[in-house]
């Protein structure tokens, strides 16, 4: 794949036909499902509900900042990150028992949740075997630590549940690794196909978690401020699972309305809380400005992020501001 497009229009169409070939090279690695009428219904319903392939997006706009042809390696590595991130979205329902996934019925809601460990287990099967035949061994151990960095994460913040006194660096330490690690991984690959230095991989990798750490924020937001119609998945979902996150946190310090939150979230390992209680709290974060203080984390990021960009002198960096832009703003 010899190709190379400086101008925006020509650019936008490159971008379009990566992701049509990462779509249909997802599809081959997943092709042997077909085996299985069972299995087949089960990863289509799944890849229906993938998202927008936020990830691939960042990784082949990162790698267009090199000097070099793109190659046949950048599909992979794509198809390699989004079927591994879209098997931690399947296992992730079943830890929280989700019944929904970007307004479709979860595979845990549809199919069980053994059926749907046994779905997310398979992708990632795939996944290294598809590697390991593609010679793609740096991207093997870069995809196995992913994982380690995700499940730390996810291991962490299950230990807090419920925790009223959460600390931000316990959440941060923790949205690092259960939601930035792929955001680092797809700008280390990308900064590697590049041919970027170390210190400017190390730049990259440091935009992609900070870029994660905002996703987070944004869905934290959504939760909490938002409704079904619009998130695709129920609300207060965080706080029902004993999960306090970065607004909750921030509001829990104000003198005026702290005390209260703290009173109400106390009961919530025992007992649950009411529709009613959720939405007082509400209109206490509200109270709070949690709402506020997370937006001007968010801004602090992304400023830090703009930084990271201008630092890196060089001249094609419109596709990855708008990235940003586009999760910070959404």
């Amino acid at each position: 794949m010899n190709e190379r497009i400086s101008d925006a229009a020509g650019r936008e169409e490159l971008i379009d036909e990566l992701i049509i070939k990462v779509h249909d090279e997802i599809r081959f690695i997943l092709s042997d499902y077909k085996s299985s009428q069972n299995l087949f219904d089960i990863i289509y319903d799944a890849l229906k509900s993938s998202g927008k392939m936020l990830r691939t997006k960042l990784l082949i706009c990162t790698s267009l900042l090199g000097n070099k042809d793109l190659s046949e390696k950048i599909i992979s590595q794509c198809a390699a990150v989004e079927i591994t991130h879209l098997a931690s979205l399947i296992h992730d329902d079943i830890i929280d028992d989700s019944n929904l996934r970007r307004s479709h019925k979860s595979t845990q809601a549809k199919y069980g949740k053994d059926v749907a460990v046994f779905a997310g287990d398979f992708m990632i099967a795939k996944v290294f075997s598809y590697l390991a035949k593609k010679g793609l061994y740096e991207e093997i151990w870069v995809m196995a630590d992913t994982i380690r960095d995700m499940c730390n994460g996810e291991v962490g913040q299950n230990l807090i549940k419920y925790r009223v006194d959460t600390s931000e660096e316990e959440y941060f330490e923790n949205i690092s690794g259960k939601t930035a690690s792929f955001f680092k991984t797809v700008c280390f690959l990308g900064a590697k196909n590049s041919g970027f230095d170390q210190k400017d991989i190390e730049k990259m990798v440091k935009f992609g978690q900070n870029l994660g750490l905002i996703f987070q924020l944004k869905d934290d937001l959504l939760d909490l401020f938002s409704d079904k119609s619009i998130t695709g998945k129920e609300i207060f979902s965080d706080i029902r699972a004993g999960i306090y996150t970065y607004p909750v946190i921030r509001a829990l310090e104000d003198e005026k309305y702290g005390k209260d939150i703290y009173g109400i979230l106390a009961k919530n390992r025992k007992e649950g809380l009411s529709q009613e209680e959720l939405q007082y709290i509400r209109k206490l974060l509200i109270g709070a400005q949690a709402h506020t203080l997370s937006n001007e984390k968010i801004k602090d990021l992304a400023d830090e992020n703009r930084n990271i960009l201008a630092s890196l002198n060089r001249n094609d960096l419109y596709y990855l501001e708008k990235i940003l832009e586009k999760v910070e703003k959404s």
